[in-house]
């Protein structure tokens, strides 16, 4: 792969929460890397608290004020966002790259009307002002699905429905024509209904402009629907990565394979009883030797208790972390 098709390279990331006692330390993200290309969607998989979300906010340089990058780099165009000052950092998230969280309540100010919070990214990182302006907003909401849009402009958030402020939400995120769209959780807060069509308008939205995008999702439907590579996290590491058809019909990971056997299958009537995942992720600041999965894998094996598998190279793109892929 020729470096100039790599849009963003995120190498050996360590990201740390730091207890109040000041001697705790979480390893939210414990030496992560991957590569994502122009154009490309890369789905990034797992339970709740499993470093999803913080890597994400790594990327993007918004961490609570509790979590800190202690290593590692995030090459974007190739060069370090680690190494940017804030003042850069907000230019870029505005221009270059931007996120949509799960819930849209937090992204938008209550107290001001949707039209003032879609104005602002477009004056402050693209110069639009008066008639330019208005076209520009009025593109936007078009773009993202909403009728009447000089009336919706107009409103405050708390007139509005979950889906249709999720749809703001994206207006704001594309405002400014990013190369990188990063989705929280895109559609946790929404009813089934409403995330069918959400999801309908990220993928025409990457398509149109041509995005990179990341996925956070605990959702193997939302992934196989948008992603063309998936990445499953565990214990704030990534346990199995490669493309998405490869990582539904090959599935090498015992993590990665209880996530897929307890996905609903609409075409076996109910006749395929749910498997869920005995116990319960560890606690990230207290990681037991070996592999964190052992407790709640059925493949487990003395070894796993002991040591930490490295990564293995399974296939093209795929790769797992697992002593069973080596004794397969």
């Amino acid at each position: 792969m020729a470096t100039s098709d790599i849009l963003l390279q995120v190498k050996d990331l360590k990201t740390h929460i730091l207890g109040r006692d000041g001697l705790r330390v979480v390893k939210a993200v414990d030496g992560v890397s991957f590569d994502l290309k122009r154009g490309e969607t890369l789905g990034i998989i797992g339970e709740s608290g499993c470093g999803k979300s913080m890597t994400a906010l790594s990327i993007m340089r918004v961490l609570p004020s509790a979590a800190k990058v202690v290593s590692g780099e995030i090459l974007f165009n190739g060069e370090n966002l680690l190494k940017k000052s804030e003042s850069e950092m907000r230019r870029l998230r505005g221009e270059k790259m931007s996120m949509i969280l799960q819930d849209p309540m937090v992204s938008l100010d209550p107290l001001f009307t949707v039209g003032s919070q879609l104005a602002e990214p477009l004056r402050s990182h693209m110069g639009l002002g008066g008639a330019a302006l208005k076209d520009r907003m009025t593109e936007l909401m078009s773009a993202v699905s909403i009728p009447s849009p000089e009336l919706r402009l107009k409103q405050y958030p708390h007139q509005m429905s979950g889906g249709m402020l999720q749809r703001i939400v994206g207006a704001i995120a594309i405002s400014c024509d990013p190369q990188l769209l990063i989705a929280d959780e895109p559609t946790t807060a929404l009813d089934p209904t409403v995330q069918a069509q959400f999801l309908d308008l990220l993928e025409s939205l990457r398509d149109a402009k041509h995005l990179s995008v990341i996925v956070v999702t605990h959702d193997f439907g939302v992934a196989a629907r948008l992603c063309d590579r998936v990445m499953v996290m565990y214990a704030g590491r990534i346990v199995e990565m490669g493309p998405i058809r490869e990582i539904f019909d090959h599935p090498r990971h015992p993590y990665t394979k209880a996530l897929l056997a307890s996905i609903p299958d609409a075409t076996e009537r109910g006749t395929r009883r749910l498997k869920s995942i005995d116990g319960a992720p560890p606690d990230l600041g207290s990681l037991p030797p070996g592999c964190p999965f052992a407790p709640r894998c059925e493949s487990v094996m003395e070894r796993c208790y002991r040591d930490y598998p490295g990564q293995f190279q399974i296939g093209t793109g795929h790769v797992a972390s697992c002593w069973r892929v080596t004794a397969q």
